[in-house]
């Protein structure tokens, strides 16, 4: 679909991700992998399910993020239940399925609130949340290739973008955060939430899920920031090109001689 200047809309998040524009998440893929696995994940049926470890540190942030951001909404939405290995657990969590909301404990309950309590006990990650709106989906045609492209900010107000990120120990100290955000590409998602908002400021507050819940809040220079945009550029670009000549390679179309990295010689 083609589109002017950022289309929002307000959307569920299942709504938001049925939509095959391409999202942060997408061209962060599109680095990490090939293009034929790209491929197959995003159009195909080859998604995967998460490992259990995975899902739990997802489930932790989609509730930090809902208590945090959305406070009133959660509290609707999710339900303490027992302990679903009991009987009486299996039951209450059925009931609250069939309301149409989700059963949690009360441990993930006693997290989420904590998160949710030590981020706007914060003075800065507080007053940039004072005001603003959660989850608004925003759609693009990128000028550079035609493609359609999606971004859903956790929080935008006015031209200001807020990401939260839930961590281990130790994870919201900024040696730690920046190696989270170079690792997972965050400066790639930061440049692309600015080009498809245009916003123009972007904020991480990281947030460690143990005691004191302590949180750090954080902005990325200019080269980082352009490095996020080169990246993007370059994503978006051999997408574009895959598409028009329809063909979507693997890893490697010949042979290819591998070397051991440095610190794989011991011998040295």
């Amino acid at each position: 679909m083609k589109y002017s200047d950022p289309i929002l809309m307000n959307m569920s998040n299942a709504e938001y991700h049925a939509k095959e524009d391409i999202s942060a998440s997408d061209l962060k893929s599109w680095v990490k992998t090939c293009p034929k696995v790209w491929h197959q994940l995003k159009y195909g049926d080859g998604k995967v399910d998460h490992a259990p470890v995975v899902k739990k540190a997802f489930r932790d942030g989609e509730l930090a993020h809902a208590f945090t951001l959305e406070r009133e909404r959660a509290e609707k939405h999710y339900i303490i239940c027992p302990n679903k290995t009991t009987k009486a657990g299996k039951e209450r969590a059925a009931e609250v399925i069939a309301e149409g909301k989700e059963p949690i404990s009360q441990a993930e309950y006693d997290l989420a609130l904590s998160l949710s309590e030590s981020v706007q006990r914060h003075p800065t990650a507080s007053s940039l949340l004072s005001f603003g709106q959660a989850e608004l989906s925003y759609f693009k045609s990128d000028p550079s290739t035609g493609l359609a492209v999606k971004a859903r900010p956790d929080w935008i107000a006015d031209d200001v973008i807020v990401d939260l990120k839930t961590t281990g120990e130790g994870g919201a100290s900024p040696d730690n955060a920046i190696k989270t955000i170079a690792r997972y590409l965050y400066h790639l998602q930061a440049a692309h939430y600015l080009q498809v908002t245009l916003a123009s400021e972007f904020y991480f507050v990281f947030v460690e899920k143990v005691y004191p819940f302590a949180v750090g809040v954080y902005s990325l220079d200019d080269d980082t920031l352009h490095e996020g945009r080169a990246l993007r550029h370059l994503a978006l670009k051999q997408i574009a090109q895959c598409h028009t000549d329809d063909y979507w390679r693997g890893y490697s179309e010949t042979v290819q001689t591998l070397s051991l990295p440095n610190w794989a010689y011991l011998t040295n």
